[in-house]
């Protein structure tokens, strides 16, 4: 296995390539893209990306522990392959991050802050979001299925299709009108 430890790597392009038996520690990526590729049997641990793009990424037996993204662009990505055990998380921070069709499932992202992100048709599903903050976020058509919102601040955001008898949100906060959206599957009517 290559391994790497507190490099940098700036403006790589990967398209439909295997990145295989690689170890990352502690390496900043900048302006880089992968796009359709596929890493096998890869470690990252506490990487950070930034202003990076990512699309239709897979991954074999890889694990990505405590990574940063800062103004990446995410497309496509099932993180729950990424993980590497039932207490790692693969993402330490989305900053400023703009995430579609991403799919989170059976992670931790208690006390996450995901700090002005856009998560467009994203899916959460069984996973630890409370006391998150979700604060003035677009997250337009994205979807929580099963997840432990408590104590999540979701004010200000925006598009989100929370389903209050799937998902635990007690103590989470919400602000008018989007808050209206928690009452979709009940189908009743609202007059202003």
């Amino acid at each position: 296995m290559k391994s790497f430890s507190n490099k940098k790597f700036a403006d790589i392009l990967k398209d439909h390539d295997k990145i295989v038996d690689c170890e990352f520690i502690d390496c900043i990526f900048v302006k880089c893209k992968f796009a359709d590729c596929t890493f096998i049997n890869c470690i990252f641990s506490e990487c950070s990306f930034l202003d990076c793009v990512f699309t239709n990424i897979q991954s074999k037996e890889t694990n990505m522990l405590l990574s940063t993204f800062i103004n990446c662009n995410i497309i496509g990505v099932c993180w729950a392959n990424f993980q590497s055990g039932s207490f790692s998380s693969p993402i330490y921070k989305f900053d400023k991050c703009y995430l579609k069709y991403n799919d989170f499932e059976k992670l931790s992202f208690k006390k996450f802050d995901f700090l002005q992100s856009s998560l467009i048709d994203c899916f959460f599903m069984n996973c630890d979001l409370s006391e998150s903050n979700f604060k003035s976020c677009n997250l337009h058509n994205t979807e929580f299925s099963d997840c432990d919102l408590r104590k999540s601040d979701l004010r200000k955001a925006r598009g989100y299709n929370i389903n209050l008898l799937s998902n635990r949100i007690k103590g989470a906060k919400f602000s008018y009108p989007d808050v209206i959206n928690l009452l979709e599957p009940f189908d009743i009517k609202i007059e202003k």
